[in-house]
């Protein structure tokens, strides 16, 4: 119910057009990741988000109306290399080990016409983890140098469960394209301690996907620029600002689901920004959100916030995030300033780290949250900051899955009120 309200408030008020329709689907009652349909962007939404690509990632996680269906995760991007360089690194998975940390081990089984079969391996935290993936690909015409290829994984088995990947690489002159990634993957099916990790939240289960479809996505990308003999791009300082964004040319996206925008400083992850819809009045969402005690334990199961101050404004509350292997601690602070509400990390983890939240109604029950956020896990803990440190991308798909969280965590929170 909640992915159709907020479907119809975004329609209504900001004259999305007929493509934004929801397009939410129930899933039977054995739920199968692999056979839900992955709608990617169509061509519209593209030229809606073509724009905004060269300041970085887009990404859109879609909102269920099914607890037991899993979000859709896809991901968007502009990359330096053309596309038939970008299609031969997607579509050569014994080459992943090479620039993909996550990965460290790729043997190819089968090749068969345009399908390669492949078992992989990595080792995480004393544990090592397997399984097997059959890649098929759907190359474009030679004759239609504008066609798109496409290329799917399916999870066939193995410890990180059941899913599907679906990548699309969209020519954008001769040496341009845009890499789009679709997957879901369902960790509920996964080997024990990640199928614990999964039954605490589907947050957890979302947060999973969000991060590594980042990671997949830009280093694939970065590889593709690499063979083209694109360099990485010199990165400019700039100021952490809130986002101007066409709210109207995102309509269709939000029906959808929320938006994260991944404000990149060369190779380097500077600002997040996401943006939702609550189906809500604008003063309860404001109520919630000012309510640190509730929001912060509304983050995960198990998560607290208790309040240790409110002077002049400013709300000092601790917080912790009680998850196997990544749980988190810290002191922030809460504030408003010019209508916005700021919070900043004191002490403890992600210390330094900043988040600024913009409401704007839409209509009577509908508000339009817009947050932006510059923080680093490599202020956090040991297991997260080893994982930041061997792949930086994986660090962006991670500080991406948490700001959504939060996002996420206000919504459950006002509508439940």
């Amino acid at each position: 119910m909640q992915r159709s309200i907020v479907g119809f408030w975004v329609s209504l008020v900001l004259v999305a057009s007929p493509l934004a329709a929801a397009h939410a689907e129930a899933p039977t009652a054995a739920y199968d990741a692999r056979k839900d349909r992955l709608e990617g962007f169509d061509k519209d939404e593209l030229e809606r988000i073509e724009g905004l690509l060269p300041q970085g990632p887009l990404a859109l996680v879609e909102l269920t109306d099914d607890p037991e269906q899993l979000s859709a995760i896809n991901i968007a991007l502009h990359v330096h290399a053309p596309a038939r360089t970008l299609a031969a690194v997607v579509s050569d998975p014994a080459q992943y080990p090479r620039f993909m940390p996550a990965l460290d081990e790729v043997d190819v089984v089968e090749r068969r016409a345009n399908a390669i079969v492949y078992d992989w391996a990595f080792e995480f935290a004393a544990l090592r983890l397997k399984g097997r993936n059959t890649m098929t690909i759907f190359s474009a015409p030679a004759s239609r140098p504008d066609a798109a290829t496409r290329v799917t994984i399916e999870s066939t088995e193995g410890d990180l469960g059941h899913g599907r990947f679906l990548f699309r690489i969209v020519p954008r002159g001769a040496s341009d394209s845009l890499l789009v990634l679709s997957m879901r993957l369902d960790l509920r099916k996964a080997t024990y301690v990640l199928r614990q990790l999964a039954n605490t939240a589907r947050s957890v289960n979302r947060s999973a996907n969000v991060a590594l479809a980042v990671s997949m996505a830009q280093h694939l990308a970065r590889q593709a620029e690499q063979h083209a003999g694109v360099p990485v791009a010199a990165g400019t300082a700039a100021a952490f600002v809130k986002p101007n964004v066409n709210v109207k040319q995102l309509a269709p996206l939000l029906v959808r689901g929320d938006v994260l925008l991944f404000g990149m400083n060369g190779d380097h992850l500077q600002q997040l920004t996401v943006l939702g819809v609550v189906p809500e009045e604008t003063d309860k969402v404001h109520s919630a959100l000012r309510d640190a005690r509730a929001f912060g334990t509304a983050l995960v199961p198990g998560s607290t916030a208790e309040i240790v101050s409110e002077r002049a404004g400013v709300t000092t509350f601790d917080w912790a995030i009680h998850v196997p292997l990544v749980g988190l601690s810290g002191r922030m602070q809460m504030s408003e300033a010019e209508g916005d509400v700021a919070i900043d990390a004191t002490q403890g983890a992600l210390h330094g780290g900043r988040w600024r939240f913009a409401l704007r109604p839409l209509a009577k029950k509908a508000t339009l949250v817009t947050g932006w956020a510059a923080f680093d896990f490599q202020e956090s803990n040991w297991v997260l900051e080893k994982m930041v440190r061997d792949d930086a991308y994986l660090g962006n798909g991670m500080s991406a899955a948490s700001e959504l969280m939060l996002l996420r965590s206000l919504r459950k929170l006002a509508t439940e009120r």
